[in-house]
């Protein structure tokens, strides 16, 4: 029963640490839609070999690699689409922000 003041005092004191770090440890929303968007771009570059390699090591010879591309150009279509409209609802807002202080740099 003595370790209950102490018990207490750190229960208090790691609820307040938590409410106070907590807000400050999740991303903004543009900065997870500027990674997403890269992300997005990058894994669509790459998702057609990875198809093709994928259909081949796990499908019929012939096959296989035809339905790993197929696959694979849908997911980079899918992906490149996702990744740049994605980084246009972070460019958009931004260049509406930077629009007015153009004339004071000219």
């Amino acid at each position: 029963m003595a370790d209950h003041p102490r018990r207490r005092w750190l229960t208090i004191a790691g609820l307040a640490l938590f409410l106070a770090v907590g807000p400050l440890a999740g991303t903004a929303r543009a900065d997870n839609d500027l990674i997403g968007g890269v992300a997005d771009i990058v894994g669509g570059a790459l998702s057609l070999p990875v198809g093709v390699l994928q259909g081949t090591m796990s499908g019929p010879p012939i096959l296989g690699t035809l339905g790993g591309a197929i696959g694979g150009a849908l997911n980079t279509i899918t992906l490149t689409t996702r990744g740049v409209f994605r980084l246009l609802g972070v460019a958009i807002p931004l260049a509406a922000k930077i629009a007015p202080l153009i004339p004071l740099f000219l």
